[in-house]
């Protein structure tokens, strides 16, 4: 495993269906191999997803505010730090800075597998803002 994806990490991207991997992989200019390792697909994605969060943000419907509520302080925090929200990070300010993004994404990219998976990968995300792409 990696620093980023680890054990108890692999359950949630089996789930993930392949397609929406995929899909998810080409949304973020990824080249998706012809054989595919979830680990190491969902790995590069999700530095992807962090490098499209810094010039555009992070896509947070009114429904994600559950999901941020629950995350550690510490990975809410890296998370609004990512989106430049003001000190003290709460749910509520990355949620508010998410809802623009979000209703850009359903005017300009509806269906996208990118705003569709943030709010399941969440802690991954997190977790790549705060471990360096090796």
């Amino acid at each position: 495993m990696s620093a980023l994806i680890r054990e108890q990490d692999l359950e949630l991207i089996r789930k993930i269906p392949e397609l929406d991997l995929v899909e998810l992989a080409v949304d973020l200019d990824i080249l998706v191999p012809a054989q595919i390792n979830r680990t190491e697909l969902m790995e590069r994605c999700l530095y992807g997803i962090v490098e499209r969060a810094k010039s555009e943000g992070l896509p947070f419907s009114k429904y994600d505010l559950g999901d941020l509520q629950a995350l550690r302080q510490a990975d809410l925090e890296a998370i609004g730090r990512l989106l430049q929200v003001k000190r003290p990070i709460t749910a509520e300010k990355v949620l508010k800075k998410g809802l623009r993004v979000y209703k850009y994404y359903r005017k300009n990219r509806p269906n996208n597998a990118t705003a569709l998976l943030v709010p399941t990968l969440l802690p991954l995300i997190a977790r790549a803002c705060q471990f360096p792409r090796t």
